[in-house]
């Protein structure tokens, strides 16, 4: 998930709750990234040169999972998870990153396809499973992350040590 947006950090947000000022926030600061994303995009590049030790010993441990080569895996991931904040900048749906996520992590488990309707959603219920692979306008974007960061499906599945990074 994208972050997490628990049914008590809404509470905080009384009475507006995620549908006010939250939502616009992340409209605004959406469309301003979107309009001008070299300088983020720059910085960023910074984590392929210098990889964080976080990220490569989680190359290393995916590597393993894999059945790759260590070294290769912990100079691409970097670039991996750049690639993965540039389709974040050009409108792409939360669900659809993280589905890459899971198939590395999990695509060879007998877990996966499950795992997979779960993160994507139901149409019925989903605005994240409505808005498709890519997104039609910054609304959109923000309303399917926080269908993806409210659902309570995938909120209650998290794992308690939970770390989110870049």
């Amino acid at each position: 998930m994208p972050f997490r947006l628990t049914p008590q950090i809404i509470n905080l947000l009384r009475p507006l709750t995620e549908s006010g000022e939250l939502r616009s926030c992340m409209s605004h600061t959406m469309r301003a990234l979107r309009f001008s994303p070299e300088l983020l995009l720059n910085t960023m590049d910074v984590f392929v040169k210098e990889p964080s030790l976080d990220w490569k010993m989680f190359a290393r441990k995916q590597a393993q999972t894999q059945g790759g080569d260590p070294d290769t895996h912990e100079m691409w991931y970097p670039r991996a998870k750049v690639d993965q904040a540039k389709k974040k900048l050009l409108g792409y749906n939360s669900a659809h990153i993280m589905e890459a996520d899971l198939k590395l992590g999990h695509g060879k488990s007998h877990e996966y396809p499950s795992l997979k309707a779960i993160l994507l959603g139901d149409r019925r219920y989903n605005k994240r499973a409505k808005a498709g692979i890519k997104c039609d306008s910054v609304e959109e974007q923000v309303a399917s992350l926080i269908d993806h960061a409210t659902d309570s499906n995938i909120l209650g599945r998290t794992w308690a040590g939970w770390e989110p990074w870049v």
